[in-house]
């Protein structure tokens, strides 16, 4: 076997294999499904977000992250939206205005990390040429895929109070309807064809010119000059003067293994944090989805999600204690305070965004995590481009003079966590996943399910779910109901919910490597995954 890929697009992992099947590495098979998974779901990713990527050169023996976080544009002020703020949703991090000005339109953009952080990793790792790897991804766009159950959905889900619904957003632009909606004015319907010309058109010439013409090319002057005139606080000096951050992974430590997952703004810290204090207590001794199993895990989640919402922030405008929060110090502090049956509590907690990862493993030991997001899309769509911008200026916060306010150039906050697991030098786990905070409850979980419970990646991401911040704990259907009404007898509050797969719980992906190079892979069927071999 050549090696394995991980995603929630089945059609984009078919590319990422087809790249390994031909000689490729795991580098390149990543970069060609990463693109791939941008035409398949392109309002979970694509040229105008923002992501996150750990990688593993066997070669080497070294780890590596590229964080292409999207930044806040040039034009933005600390107050200039505070006295319109109408308060964040009940249950997200989400900034409510009457006009949905963080949500939806050229306000609510940030610049575009995406194409600039797989230029890097291109340049940095990958063997085949930029555009022969783009071309899947363009034949994709200009040949049509059938719409999707789950890409369907994202227009269609459950609307919160105060965010607008999945046709409000794409029809925040006419450009962006005209583009997204079928012919007929309405949704494309599941196992119709629905082609990306304008796209495949963009991703041409990014293939021709390179990534760099996004930023400074004549690319960047179409996207400039759209932007200027609509009102975007984003300005061709802010294309032209961004660039990712190459970085090594922070690192702890669970059961005797090396832990590796992303620095601030994203949320590695908070994962490796929940790990440690989750490792001082003998996990394997209770039955999987139990009452004391659940409230360990609950209770280790909320701890460390009290930290992350104190703490965490754009280290390069906030103080950032991250040795502090991955210390074992801290996480022993934790555990005693758990043991006196402190119950950690938090102000919100995050619903999923429109977000996608990738997993990649080949058979010479290279491996790749990345998650990659627009957020939930501004709507937006620069005419004659094809693509959306990012809405991550929802995630700001509007009051001046706090961790996570607005400031040029500034990162915001992310719970996107790619993260792998080592032994004795070499990745045997390869994780991550989609959806916001939501994130870090799944990988959590799926992490602690191989490691303590000996499952295969398949069962990982499967079994029952919990997640928790620290205002009560969401159970999936699948959680037994006897175990509800122990965990309410200590103390905690459950919403025990009717899905058994619960699309809101993230969609966990993940592969696992055993001690003779065995690569195996698991798609969490919450997003209807797919794993594809390499032969």
């Amino acid at each position: 076997m050549k090696g394995v890929v991980v995603c929630p697009q089945p059609r984009a992992a078919d590319v990422g294999a087809t790249v390994l099947s031909d000689g490729g590495t795991a580098f390149d098979a990543a970069l060609a499904a990463a693109f791939a998974q941008m035409i398949c779901d392109p309002f979970m990713c694509g040229i105008g977000g923002m992501g996150t990527l750990q990688y593993f050169s066997a070669a080497t023996g070294q780890s590596g992250m590229i964080d292409f976080h999207s930044t806040a544009g040039a034009n933005v002020t600390s107050d200039m939206w505070m006295k319109d703020f109408k308060g964040r949703t009940e249950v997200s991090g989400y900034s409510l205005f009457d006009d949905f000005r963080s949500e939806l339109g050229y306000t609510a953009i940030m610049t575009p990390g995406t194409p600039a952080g797989f230029g890097v990793f291109h340049e940095k790792l990958c063997s085949r040429p930029w555009a022969e790897l783009l071309q899947p991804a363009i034949d994709y766009a200009r040949n049509g895929l059938i719409m999707t159950p789950y890409t369907r959905r994202v227009w269609t889900r459950y609307r919160m109070e105060g965010i607008p619904d999945g046709i409000t957003r794409i029809r925040a632009t006419d450009e962006c309807a005209r583009v997204y909606l079928h012919p007929e004015g309405r949704l494309y319907n599941e196992g119709e064809l629905f082609k990306q010309p304008d796209y495949a058109d963009t991703l041409t010439r990014l293939a021709e010119a390179g990534y760099k013409d996004f930023y400074s090319g004549d690319l960047a002057t179409v996207i400039a000059n759209d932007l200027e005139k609509n009102g975007s606080f984003v300005t061709r000096n802010d294309l032209e003067s961004y660039s990712p951050s190459e970085c090594e992974p922070l690192a702890g430590t669970y059961r005797g293994l090396t832990v590796r997952s992303n620095p601030p703004p994203g949320s590695g810290a908070t994962i490796i944090e929940m790990l440690h204090i989750l490792d001082h207590i003998p996990l394997a001794h209770y039955p999987h989805t139990s009452a004391h199993h659940l409230d360990f895990i609950a209770r280790a989640m909320a701890a460390a999600h009290h930290d992350r919402n104190n703490h965490l922030g754009d280290p390069i405008f906030t103080e950032t204690p991250t040795e502090m929060l991955i210390s074992e110090k801290r996480a022993k502090q934790w555990v005693e305070e758990l043991k006196n049956g402190v119950n950690p509590q938090t102000d919100m907690e995050e619903p999923p965004s429109c977000t996608t990862h990738l997993c990649v493993y080949d058979a010479d030991g290279n491996a790749v995590a990345v998650t990659h997001t627009l957020g939930t899309s501004s709507g937006v769509t620069t005419p004659g481009l094809g693509f959306t911008y990012n809405n991550s200026m929802k995630l700001f916060d509007p009051i001046p003079g706090n961790r996570n306010s607005i400031a040029p150039g500034k990162a915001r906050t992310t719970g996107m966590v790619p993260t792998m697991i080592f032994k004795d030098g070499r990745p045997i786990l390869i994780a991550g996943a989609p959806g916001g905070s939501v994130i870090i409850s799944a990988v959590l979980q799926s992490i602690i399910n191989v490691l303590d419970f000996n499952m295969s990646p398949v069962e990982a991401v499967t079994v029952p779910r919990i997640h928790c911040e620290g205002n009560g704990i969401h159970a999936e259907a699948t959680v037994p109901t006897f175990v509800i009404s122990e965990l309410k007898k200590m103390g905690h509050s459950v919403t025990h919910k009717p899905e058994s797969f619960a699309m809101d719980m993230s969609m966990a992906h993940l592969i696992s490597i055993d001690e003779n190079g065995r690569a195996r892979g698991g798609a969490d069927p919450r997003a209807g995954g797919g794993v594809a071999y390499a032969f």
